[in-house]
């Protein structure tokens, strides 16, 4: 097996590992253990952190990727880009480290409920900070072939360290303030010891040596920079803005509505899950069949992306529309005020996973930059929407907001992948993909109930599976299904026949021995 196919598969087990230990953290063991204006607090630290890292990485961790192998060179310690990068992401920090002062009273706001997380709005510093450059450290090493270390370090480790300071703080009855602290270290730990890691390895190249950016290439430096600027600034703004948007717009309890939706979000994310590694497989083989000019390949890529991830991700999506009421039960019920932040927010993410891979398409095309150009629309739409919804329907409204955005953006680069290169992935099996959520979701939500939660979830659950998978089955709409279900069914018949081999194999020689 190849180190990168290897390296993708453990990376997407880790992907998993880390989403699970993510869930248990901030839906479940958050809302019993924090109030909801805490877990505001948390959400928005983490929120402005993770906005103003993307700035102080300027752009840096698209231009490792795709400008390091140009110095790659370890004897010649790789031509002093380690010390480049390093040079311009201290300079952006200092500049972020500005901003943040020069905004604060912004950050904070002046309304009752803030004055909660202006106590503690100075950790967004060591946060943003260690953000950036983790996700520096990151990129050199992945440029280095080392796509696992930062995966495990990011969506394992710092995670589980999180829940040790959860039982650290339960344990010992500490304050918010002191987990808040130690929620900060996890993040600078997981740095450290990339920072470590890379130092021992012999890669930390930090002498100067501009001899190889002669001035096309510092051109092409910085159009690759303020590329990346765009895109990952962009893309947290779309998924992050809704949190600040409700800090500003609504009125009263802010920061404990700011609270709800995190937690609430969570639950939609499981739609996006399994999503992460088919798109990582398909990212490849687009970029493989852009290179080649396989248009057809890209076609039918195209075609089972949309098929695939809409089964997925309408089956999780209506699995958690016929429990979402014993949601509430699970966690604390004043949450309940979140029950339709769960549907419009797995919506954002259902339509996502109907879209299939036409970012892609466009991302490893030569028009790629046309992603940008939509991406920073899609900006400007979910703030828009956020200023009409958000103070009509509070919560509700920002996902809402978040929902129409996605779909407009989603159908705007379809449009301009059939326009552009006559690609056009839908057909009347979507319809029945869709036909079959619904007509599954009718059957299941209105069964009679149950006294007992969990016994509701158990068998609300197996028969949203049951039913749904045995309705795709027989509607053909997939050929990779059928052939996963047809190798799952010749498995099992073929089995009880070997079992009934062996026990004539063994009443025979039983009845032969003397």
């Amino acid at each position: 097996m190849g180190i990168v196919r290897k390296q993708s598969i453990i990376g997407s087990t880790l992907t998993y590992i880390g989403a699970a230990l993510g869930f248990v953290t901030s839906a479940l063991l958050f809302p019993h253990y924090f109030s909801q204006e805490e877990i505001g607090v948390i959400s928005l630290l983490v929120t402005y952190s993770v906005l103003f890292a993307q700035f102080a990485s300027a752009g840096f961790v698209q231009t490792i990727t795709r400008m390091f192998p140009y110095f790659k060179n370890k004897e010649q310690g790789h031509n002093g880009f380690l010390f480049l990068t390093l040079a311009v992401v201290v300079v952006a920090s200092l500049i972020m480290i500005a901003v943040f002062f020069a905004s604060k009273s912004f950050i904070t706001g002046n309304g009752g409920d803030n004055n909660l997380f202006a106590q503690y709005s100075f950790l967004i510093l060591p946060l943003f900070i260690s953000t950036a450059f983790f996700n520096i450290f990151d990129a050199y090493s992945k440029a280095l072939y080392n796509a696992v270390r930062g995966t495990m370090l990011k969506e394992v480790a710092q995670r589980v360290l999180v829940l040790v300071c959860i039982g650290a703080t339960l344990w010992w009855n500490l304050s918010f303030g002191t987990f808040l602290n130690l929620y900060v270290l996890c993040f600078v730990l997981v740095l450290l010891y990339l920072i470590v890691a890379l130092t021992f390895e012999g890669q930390m190249h930090l002498r100067p040596n501009f001899s190889m950016i002669d001035k096309k290439m510092g051109r092409e430096i910085r159009q690759v920079s303020l590329y990346g600027i765009v895109i990952s600034a962009s893309s947290f703004i779309i998924i992050n803005i809704d949190r600040i948007m409700i800090d500003k717009l609504v009125q009263v309890d802010s920061l404990a509505q700011i609270g709800i939706y995190t937690t609430c979000s969570y639950f939609a994310t499981m739609i996006i899950l399994p999503s992460r590694a088919l798109l990582k497989i398909s990212s490849t083989l687009v970029a493989e069949a852009w290179q080649q000019n396989a248009m057809e390949k890209i076609r039918e890529l195209y075609v089972k992306s949309t098929i695939t991830q809409l089964i997925i991700g309408l089956l999780v999506f209506v699995g958690l529309c016929v429990n979402i009421d014993y949601i509430f039960h699970i966690i604390p019920e004043s949450f309940s005020s979140g029950k339709w932040v769960i549907v419009f927010v797995g919506l954002f993410y259902l339509s996502d996973m109907a879209a299939g891979i036409s970012p892609h398409i466009i991302s490893n095309s030569p028009q790629y930059k046309k992603l940008s150009h939509f991406t920073i629309a899609l900006v400007v739409v979910v703030i828009a929407f956020n200023f009409i919804f958000i103070p009509l329907w509070g919560i509700t409204g920002a996902a809402v907001s978040l929902f129409l955005a996605k779909l407009l953006y989603n159908f705007n680069l379809f449009l301009y992948v059939r326009n552009r290169y006559n690609l056009q992935p839908y057909n009347r099996n979507h319809t029945i993909i869709i036909g079959i959520g619904a007509a599954v979701f009718a059957l299941v939500y209105f069964l009679p109930e149950t006294g007992n939660v969990f016994i509701n979830i158990g068998i609300k659950s197996s028969l949203t599976i049951i039913l749904y998978c045995i309705g795709i089955y027989f509607a053909r709409v997939s050929p990779d299904v059928q052939e996963l279900v047809g190798a799952v069914l010749r498995r099992i018949a073929r089995r009880p026949r070997r079992d009934v081999a062996c026990d004539v194999s063994a009443v025979s020689s039983k009845v032969q021995k003397p």
